[in-house]
């Protein structure tokens, strides 16, 4: 540690992190918690359902038949209402959007419950699907593309059983015109349902059989005789294997490797105490190298921390308090703005300020390089585009907005800068041209969170402040809309993950949490608490895994939420092709 001033970096990492104890040097820096550090409400992704498990117990619907703790269905002789019991998919439930905090979860259950699903109709009409089976596909296969069709019939008979006026003046019209049928067409009558002749059975048999894809299990409700199993097959059937008592296809299916869900752990594995830290919506105070290095500005002080080793390292000290603060490209140098309009820049080797810019006369709210570009953005409302090989502290200044600028991003693929201001306007610019190419007017409040997409080509993403609480996704290409969404909270800060096509919000009043978005769908995988103030600092690791957010309750907490990109393995022709271009 260098400097005068100790680590102000304590560990309150909760007992219930998902790496605590296999991290000594974070356990060593551990010391007494405070209440504020600890997320009371924070929930473990453990004890999730397995693709084995059982549904849970869920209440009867209104009108349906009720079995004793023994009811055990036969497989020659089923009844109708057995096989709407069993074949009625609504049974399965579905994720609803209120549900938001655990989706992930709520998916794993609902394939848990597909495949209870799915075995119990194997094991109830496996037989007969294998018999009618045309194609190689097994019963396995039939059951899960089959077509429900009894909630189609269900709901047509309950529509005939249920005496209404519609019913009645049909009826009524029915008999006036001797039994014809009048304007109003009448549903099906419930003997389609229920064939009893020869012709109408065999009718309903070849209208499920002559499917290339699926199966009706309402055509079993009635058979004949010639096409019923016999007992001695389906008890071959039944104990084909001694040793399973369930039937080749369900324990194919059981064995089977299941979907893999992915697991996203809802307590941070690292929570630090971060002593003043700033509570202001306009400050940007945290920021994480490609050299692994993460930058934390406390009050008037910036200290770095090396995540490799764990070192704490003191950079630098100023009378004004720190306000923005930037990595460039390499690492090797910091950016910081602070509150009197300068901006300093740091070589991080030599532990020194290297060189002092002016040029705004308030604060500096925002900080993004492009390669040796540095933009920063002010409360005084100007952007100002500085080259740091050239003498002078400024060559392009921009006053687009009428009010501060607090949001600044680069897209260095594209050369492509977006800016946010206090006045609710989104600019886009090419490279460092002062007039934008195109403007964005409709969030109702300040746009401080900006985040460019790493998968798609000019794809912005925007989040509007307390009064506008919306998500909302751009081509700046053809200046529409993608998507719009409504967090419901203020978005501070955003960041759009490099590894998966996902975003990350950070929220302030007044839900104080973190919201992992899928990009397109724009459905919430996962709501992240902890925080007991405004999440206003955001930044990624190096390696893209882990998001660190800093609050108003001064604490830091590391959040692991991807997984390393995998690296694809060169084809033989690539190998080939980079031959050859190596010896041109």
């Amino acid at each position: 540690m260098s400097g005068n001033l100790g680590n102000p970096f304590m560990s309150n990492t909760p007992t219930s992190s998902p790496l605590k104890g296999k991290n000594k040097l974070t356990d060593s820096l551990r010391v007494s918690k405070r209440n504020s550090a600890s997320p009371a409400n924070s929930n473990s992704s453990g004890g999730i359902l397995g693709i084995t498990a059982s549904p849970t117990r869920r209440p009867r619907t209104t009108g349906s038949v009720i079995y004793a703790d023994r009811y055990l269905p036969t497989r020659t002789e089923v009844s109708l209402h057995a096989i709407s019991s069993i074949g009625n998919s609504s049974n399965v439930p579905t994720l609803t959007s209120v549900d938001t905090e655990n989706q992930v979860e709520s998916q794993r259950e609902r394939n848990a419950h597909e495949t209870f699903d799915t075995v119990l109709k194997n094991e109830i009409f496996g037989e007969l699907l294998t018999k009618d089976a045309i194609s190689k596909e097994t019963s396995i296969d039939r059951i899960k593309n089959t077509t429900d069709m009894i909630q189609q019939s269900s709901t047509s008979s309950s529509w005939l059983a249920t005496p209404s006026p519609e019913r009645r003046r049909q009826q009524h019209d029915m008999s006036e015109n001797g039994g014809e049928s009048s304007s109003i067409s009448a549903p099906v009558t419930p003997r389609r349902l229920f064939p009893s002749t020869q012709q109408d059975d065999d009718l309903m048999y070849r209208s499920s059989t002559n499917s290339s894809r699926g199966a009706t299990l309402l055509s079993y409700s009635h058979r004949s005789s010639t096409r019923r199993p016999s007992t001695a097959s389906l008890l071959q059937s039944q104990f084909f294997d001694p040793v399973s008592p369930v039937r080749p296809e369900s324990k194919q299916l059981l064995l089977s490797p299941s979907k893999q869900t992915r697991k996203i752990s809802k307590v941070p594995y690292r929570v630090l105490d971060a002593p003043s830290l700033a509570d202001d919506f306009y400050y940007d105070l945290i920021d994480w190298s490609s050299t692994d290095m993460l930058a934390v500005a406390l009050g008037k002080s910036i200290f770095l921390t090396n995540n490799a080793t764990g070192e704490v390292f003191h950079l630098c000290d100023t009378e004004m308090d720190f306000t923005s603060l930037s990595w460039v490209g390499a690492g090797s140098h910091l950016a910081v703005g602070q509150r009197d309009g300068l901006v300093d820049i740091y070589d991080v080797t030599k532990k020194k300020c290297i060189r002092t810019m002016s040029g705004q006369t308030d604060r500096v709210s925002c900080l993004s390089w492009n390669n040796y570009i540095l933009s920063s953005g002010s409360r005084d409302r100007s952007i100002l585009h500085r080259d740091v090989r050239m003498p002078d502290p400024f060559f392009e200044r921009l006053e687009t907005h009428t009010q501060e600028v607090c949001g600044l991003k680069w897209n260095v693929e594209e050369n492509k800068l977006a800016s946010g201001g206090n006045d609710n306007i989104v600019n886009v610019y090419d490279g460092t041209s002062r007039t934008p190419t195109v403007v964005f007017q409709e969030h109702t409040a300040a746009v401080k969170a900006i985040a460019w997409s790493p998968h798609k080509r000019s794809t912005l993403a925007t989040g509007g402040g307390t009064a506008d609480k919306k998500l909302k996704i751009w081509n700046v290409n053809t200046s529409t809309k993608i998507s719009d969404r409504d967090t419901g909270s203020q978005i501070c800060n955003m960041i759009w993950s490099r590894n998966t096509d996902e975003i990350v919000t950070s929220h302030g009043y007044s839900k104080y949490n973190l919201t992992l978005w899928d990009f397109p769908s724009m459905d919430p995988i996962a709501i992240l608490k902890g925080h007991s103030f405004r999440v206003l600092h955001l930044t990624l690791s190096a390696d893209g895994t882990t998001v660190v957010s800093g609050a108003g309750d001064e604490t830091l907490r590391y959040w692991k939420l991807f997984d390393k990109p995998k690296h694809k393995i060169p084809t033989n022709s690539s190998v080939i092709f980079n031959s050859v271009n190596r010896i041109r």
